[in-house]
């Protein structure tokens, strides 16, 4: 599978996920299987992966405490992540 068809799922989960029609684990789930399936990735970009899983973990986590997460600020993340991603086929 292609780079671009893998991050377009995670594009796609990423929006969901801010449109509330997804929750933050989801994302976190998609960003894990898809990620890892990348081609060409700097070293830097693989270790991001779990960081930013187990970020979205925690805030799926304090969101089931009843508690406001920075999800905003996760999901921006993400964005940022998704931007330097090597788009080979």
């Amino acid at each position: 599978m292609s780079n671009r068809t893998l991050i377009m799922r995670m594009e796609s989960a990423l929006a969901a996920t801010r449109a509330g029609h997804s929750s933050a684990k989801a994302l976190a789930e998609t960003l894990r299987g898809n990620g890892k399936a990348l081609e060409a990735m700097p070293y830097p970009l693989i270790r991001a992966i779990e960081t930013l899983a187990m970020d979205l973990e925690i805030v799926q986590w304090h969101d089931d405490d009843g508690f406001a997460p920075p999800l905003d600020e996760v999901l921006r993340s993400v964005d940022a992540w998704l931007a330097q991603l090597p788009r080979c086929e």
